[in-house]
């Protein structure tokens, strides 16, 4: 038997919450509708980026009102800015490269949260990734952490240690 989808309305925007089983679905389709849920997020962890998964799960929960930027946990913090400063160049960028950067990944991010979000939602989560990518005291901690690892010495935001010994490497 086919499903039903459960729909919500949210911000004027319907969004499917669930799929319900109708009454006689067999074993036999449940497992075919969770191997087809399943083959749904395989694809979409598959086309996102390093660090991109928990961004995402942040933005959303701001979206939601669930949390604010000022009371971001520490391990928020420290995955969102992951994120924003993936990809910057270990040759010791200026602070204007660093916000340049950081500016075009919470844009990026902004964009992929379009599937998640009502344009209402999208606008408080473009604001508070903007005030994230241009918060000078991240981006300074974004330049001390290229310096440290042009060093070669460790930062909370590389964790590069060598797992056999548990020494930096």
């Amino acid at each position: 038997m086919p499903q039903e989808n459960v729909f919500n309305r949210q911000d004027n925007k319907v969004v499917a919450v669930a799929a319900t089983p109708k009454k006689g679905t067999t074993s036999k389709e449940l497992k075919a509708q969770s191997e087809k849920d399943a083959k749904i997020i395989r694809k979409f962890l598959e086309g996102i980026g390093p660090y991109e998964a928990d961004a995402l799960r942040i933005a959303i929960s701001i979206a939601d009102g669930k949390v604010a930027i000022a009371n971001l946990s520490n391990d928020d913090q420290l995955a969102i800015n992951r994120y924003l400063n993936y990809g910057l160049a270990r040759e010791n960028p200026n602070l204007l490269q660093i916000q340049s950067q950081r500016i075009h990944r919470a844009t990026s991010l902004s964009k992929r949260a379009v599937d998640f979000c009502s344009k209402l939602q999208l606008l408080t989560v473009y604001e508070a990734l903007m005030n994230l990518a241009m918060n000078s005291t991240y981006v300074e901690q974004a330049r001390l952490g290229l310096d440290k690892i042009a060093a070669g010495r460790p930062t909370a935001q590389t964790g590069l240690y060598n797992l056999s010994t548990n020494t930096p490497k």
